[in-house]
């Protein structure tokens, strides 16, 4: 029984590349390995488990919980649960082909509904901003306006106070003569 460390494992793990594999060549839709993610592990129905998503070109997500002995309890298709007819072992051929294929099934069998779903979403257009490009404008050329009069104002004691420091310099020079 080959085991798993969660807290380590990756999109590039050798038992998620052969599940994505897998599941690429029985959907026939493409998992490109950049959206492979794996999740924190967490307690999933008392069990220690790393979610794992898979998003198919399709559209359509699975999240499978993996636990650390190489195996999947739990599965979800686009956030619904699903029930496996396999546990994706790492050790038994059978029950990871026949997981393979159950899902692969309702992948494909669902991917019409998500298609339509799709199309059904609307698009959201943002707002153009609130003010007029010349409103914007005048309220910059303000603040400019406000900042230049700071700036003179700050020059202007600055200069005051290079004046009393000199005055300081020539007191304390004439009084140390």
């Amino acid at each position: 029984m080959a085991g798993l460390n969660l807290a380590t494992l990756t999109n590039k793990d050798a038992y998620i590349e052969k599940i994505r594999a897998a599941l690429e060549t029985a959907t026939g839709q493409q998992i490109p390995a950049g959206t492979v993610e794996v999740g924190k592990v967490k307690r999933v129905s008392g069990v220690s488990a790393a979610p794992v998503t898979f998003a198919f070109a399709g559209g359509q997500s699975l999240t499978l919980y993996v636990r650390a002995t190489a195996d999947v309890f739990k599965a979800e298709l686009n956030g619904k649960v699903i029930v496996l007819s396999g546990d994706f072992s790492n050790d038994w051929k059978q029950t990871f082909d026949a997981a393979v294929t159950g899902v692969a099934k309702l992948v494909r069998d669902g991917q019409k509904a998500k298609q339509a779903e799709n199309a059904r979403q609307k698009v959201k257009i943002p707002r153009a901003p609130s003010q007029s490009v010349t409103a914007k404008i005048k309220e910059v050329q303000e603040q400019e306006a406000q900042l230049d009069q700071r700036i003179t104002e700050k020059t202007a004691q600055r200069d005051q106070l290079k004046e009393k420091l000199e005055q300081a310099r020539a007191q304390i020079a004439a009084v140390t003569q």
